[in-house]
């Protein structure tokens, strides 16, 4: 029986099928492909002076989510590359896969050119998520545990194979790019709420529009292969492991949240703000995945993140599933 998820040689699944395996895959091909775009589409020079003018918390908060934006963009090509990527075994899955991989090379693109555009020092940029210290743990989350499976290390054909995809999937897609990831946006779109930084945070609404089909790509694959292999979910300890490194995730954002903000309101939002818009939006990963929630907050609490032109905004490519655009 075909599984998305198994051993291949290169000349198996060379042949696009009128009828697809997974037609979600070739859905969320077609939504990709109509949102690409291309950074210098954005006159992101015209910020220089919004830029300069940041107070010094604002600017550091800033440097700090482009700084983590150019390496972990970055890394989640890597992991796509070393982990899960060359085990999909489905034509349309791996079209998917691979127009995400691309994106993610706009997206890096995007922030060299925001790096270049202000001036900003190459190596502390490329440095901050390893040297700061709660950056360096996020980072650690996800790198130890995909360097335990990269470059074939495991067999995927085995139950414990596709655990330990899955779980690379839940890192990459879910995790990084759907907890941590979200969160950095917020600190952008608080920026726009105060008109600054107009050119910069129209590049970051277009890749929240990606990162929320690069989430769908995520959840999609972790729900085909629990219908394909229940015995997954019939391992309680290992289910129960993947409920809590979500929860990890959080927290260490979380903490990460903390030491920025401290006692501090910047850009209009302070830190309980954004710890309660971390645990509205891990719920709704947790929900997706078909958890309970954890801590039952319904409603998102940024109001800048409810404004309409951003929900227009991401209806316009078609991303219009809630259980996929709540952020």
């Amino acid at each position: 029986m075909k599984k998305l998820i198994a051993r291949t040689s290169v000349r198996d699944n060379i042949e696009l099928s009128e009828t697809a395996a997974y037609p979600i895959f070739k859905e969320l091909y077609e939504k990709q492909k109509k949102a690409i775009w291309f950074p210098e589409e954005l006159n992101i020079q015209q910020d220089v002076l919004d830029y300069q003018e940041l107070t010094p918390d604002e600017k550091d908060l800033f440097d700090h989510a482009v700084g983590y934006f150019c390496s972990s963009e970055l890394l989640v090509q890597n992991v796509l590359v070393n982990s899960f990527f060359p085990m999909l075994s489905d034509p349309h899955a791996k079209m998917s896969f691979s127009t995400q991989l691309f994106m993610e090379n706009i997206h890096s693109d995007f922030f060299e050119i925001v790096l270049q555009s202000f001036n900003m020092d190459r190596d502390k940029m490329y440095g901050i998520a390893f040297n700061d210290p709660v950056l360096k743990k996020k980072q650690n989350l996800i790198v130890e545990e995909i360097d335990k499976i990269s470059y074939g290390k495991i067999d995927p054909d085995t139950l414990q194979g596709k655990k330990d995809v899955l779980r690379a999937i839940l890192l990459n897609n879910i995790i990084m790019e759907g907890i941590f990831f979200y969160s950095s946006f917020a600190h952008f779109f608080a920026l726009k709420d105060m008109g600054k930084m107009k050119n910069v945070v129209s590049g970051v609404e277009l890749i929240l529009i990606d990162e929320s089909l690069h989430l769908q790509n995520g959840i999609e694959a972790i729900l085909i292969m629990l219908e394909e292999t229940p015995e997954i979910a019939e391992d309680e300890q290992y289910v129960q492991s993947i409920r809590d490194i979500i929860l990890k995730g959080t927290y260490l954002e979380i903490e990460y949240v903390q030491t920025k903000f401290g006692h501090k309101t910047i850009l209009g939002i302070s830190s309980p703000e954004l710890e309660k818009y971390l645990k509205y939006i891990t719920d709704r990963r947790l929900e997706e995945l078909g958890f309970e929630p954890e801590f039952h907050i319904t409603e998102n609490p940024l109001r800048f993140l409810q404004k309409e032109d951003v929900k227009k905004l991401i209806n316009f490519f078609e991303v219009s599933s809630t259980e996929y655009t709540n952020y």
